[in-house]
C-alpha cells in the first residue's frame, strides 16, 4: 500500500474498471422561490404581508372612538367565552353534587320524592292489551328491567314470554315443553337484576332457576326449599337473592359465585310475598299468621308488625323506612318501620262483593315517591296518593281491567305501569271471570311538567 493513502488532503485515485460505471454525486439544487404569479416570497411572507395590510387600511378607516371600541368589543367577547366555559363546570358539579345527595338520601332510606299530583288519569286509548297464544291460562307474575326495555310475563300453564318494549312484540319464550327440565308447573315469581344481568324465575317445585336474560339460556339451579317458593326478590344493585316459600322460610344466595348464603326462620304459615331494597334487609308478609317481618341480615335480627285479621297477602317497600300491605279482608295498611301497628288502614279499598270484601291481589310502589297502585278483581287498578307526611291515603284515578290484577309494576320512571292479567287467582281457581282476557296490560300514565 502507497504511503500516499495516509496523507491529509489526499484522495486516491480510481481507476475505472471495464464495464463499470462510475456514479458521481450531483450537486443539490437550491429551493427556487416562489414564482407563482409574479410573488417571490414565501406563504410566511406573504401571511405577514397580509396581516400587516389588513391592520393597516383597518387602522386607516377607523378613528381612535372606533378602535377603541372594537378592542372593548373583543375583550367581553373573550371574557363571555371563559364565563360560558366556568358556568358549565359549575353546573356539572352542581349536577353531580345533586345526584351524589340523592343516591345518598336513597341509600338512608330518606329519599321522598312528591309526584302524586303531577299525574293525569289515563284514557282508553292509554291502556293497551297484549296477549299471546303461549299463555292459555291466567298470567300470575311480572319483572320490568329497570332501563324499561324488556318485561317478562309468567303464568300457570309454565310458560315465561319476554316482551320487546321498543320492539313492541313478543323476542322469545320458555315453555315446558321446551324446557321441561327446568320448568315444573305454573310459575309463581319471577325476578331480574338491576343490571339485567340475572333472570330468576320459580314454578310449583321448590327449586330457582337462573337465566340469562338477554338470550334466555339457563345458568343455574338452586335447591334447599322444601316447598313451592312463593316470591323471588334482588336487593337492588347487587347479585343478592331472596327467595320465600311456603316452608315458611326465607334463603339468600349470591348469583356471583352461585351459592347459598343463609336460612331466615321466624313465620308460623307459609310466606306469601317478599321484597327488598338497597339495604341488606327483606320484607316479607306471613299470610294466615297476620305478621309483616323485616329481615335485618347484618344483625341477624327481625322486626315483627301485627296487622289486621285476615291474611296478609301482599307487601311493598314504599321506601326503606315505609311499606305497604294489602289482605284478604279488602283492607290497605301503611306502615312505618318506627311502628308496631298501621299508621292508616283503608278498609274494603276495592269494595265488596255479596257483602265480601275483595282480596287486595297485588300492589305496587313507585319507589321512594308518595304513589303506588292495587289491583283486585273489581275490574279496576287503584292509584292511590300517601299524603300528609305518611299518615294518610287519597285516591288519585282508577284505570279499568278485565279479571284479576296478579301482579303490577311501575316503571322506574313511573311513566308506565304494567299488570299480568288473568281469568283466575294466582293461588288457586276459588274465583273465575268468564269474560275476561289472559294478557300483559300496558298503562301510560302521563305526568305534568
Amino acid at each position: 500500500m502507497s504511503s500516499s493513502f495516509f496523507l491529509k488532503g489526499k484522495s486516491r485515485q480510481v481507476r475505472k474498471r471495464k464495464g463499470e460505471k462510475i456514479n458521481k454525486a450531483k450537486p443539490k439544487k437550491q429551493t427556487a422561490p416562489n414564482l407563482e404569479n409574479g410573488n417571490e416570497s414565501s406563504d410566511s411572507d406573504l401571511d405577514l404581508k397580509k396581516f400587516s395590510d389588513a391592520e393597516e387600511s383597518e387602522s386607516d378607516h377607523e378613528t381612535a372612538e372606533q378602535k377603541k371600541l372594537r378592542l372593548a368589543k373583543k375583550y367581553l367577547e373573550e371574557i363571555e367565552k371563559e364565563e360560558a366555559k366556568r358556568s358549565e363546570v359549575k353546573e356539572l358539579d352542581d349536577a353531580i353534587e345533586k345526584r351524589l345527595h340523592k343516591d345518598y338520601l336513597e341509600q338512608k332510606g330518606k329519599l321522598k320524592i312528591e309526584v302524586a299530583d303531577n299525574y293525569v288519569a289515563p284514557s282508553e286509548n292509554d291502556c293497551r292489551l297484549i296477549r299471546s297464544k303461549e299463555h292459555r291460562l291466567s298470567l300470575t307474575c311480572l319483572c320490568v328491567s329497570s332501563e324499561g326495555d324488556f318485561v317478562f310475563t309468567g303464568c300457570k300453564s309454565g310458560t315465561i314470554i319476554k316482551w320487546g318494549i321498543r320492539e313492541k312484540r313478543k323476542l322469545g319464550c320458555l315453555s315446558y315443553k321446551t324446557h321441561s327440565t327446568y320448568l315444573k308447573g305454573g310459575i309463581t315469581s319471577i325476578a331480574i337484576t338491576s343490571d339485567s344481568k340475572y333472570l330468576a324465575t320459580a314454578d310449583s317445585s321448590p327449586n330457582v332457576q337462573i337465566w340469562d336474560p338477554h338470550t334466555l339460556k339457563h345458568t343455574h339451579t338452586f335447591k334447599g326449599h322444601k316447598d313451592t317458593v312463593i316470591g323471588l326478590v334482588f336487593r337492588k344493585n347487587t347479585h343478592d337473592l331472596y327467595s320465600a316459600s311456603k316452608d315458611r322460610s326465607v334463603r339468600i344466595w349470591s348469583l356471583d359465585e352461585m351459592a347459598y348464603v343463609e336460612t331466615l326462620f321466624g313465620h308460623q304459615s307459609p310466606i306469601t310475598s317478599i321484597d327488598a331494597l338497597t339495604r341488606e334487609r327483606a320484607v316479607t308478609s306471613g299470610g294466615r299468621d297476620t305478621t309483616v317481618r323485616i329481615w335485618k341480615i347484618v344483625e341477624e335480627s327481625q322486626l315483627i308488625f301485627n296487622g289486621p285479621v285476615g291474611s296478609l297477602d301482599e307487601v311493598k317497600l314504599l321506601d326503606e323506612e315505609h311499606f305497604i300491605s294489602g289482605s284478604d279482608n279488602g283492607s290497605i295498611c301503611l306502615w312505618s318501620v318506627l311502628k308496631k301497628k298501621p299508621i292508616c288502614i283503608i278498609k274494603e279499598a276495592h269494595g265488596s262483593e255479596n257483602d265480601v270484601p275483595r282480596w287486595i291481589t297485588s300492589l305496587a310502589t313507585l319507589l321512594n315517591s308518595d304513589v303506588f297502585a292495587s289491583g283486585s278483581y273489581d275490574n279496576h287498578i287503584r292509584v292511590w296518593k300517601v299524603s300528609d307526611s305518611y299518615k294518610n291515603i287519597v285516591s288519585l284515578f282508577t284505570v279499568p281491567t278485565s279479571g284479576f290484577v296478579n301482579s303490577i309494576q311501575f316503571t322506574s320512571d313511573g311513566r308506565h305501569l304494567y299488570a299480568a292479567l288473568g281469568q283466575e287467582h294466582k293461588g288457586g281457581r276459588w274465583f273465575k271471570q268468564s269474560n275476561a282476557k289472559n294478557g300483559l296490560l300496558i298503562v301510560n300514565l302521563s305526568i305534568k311538567s
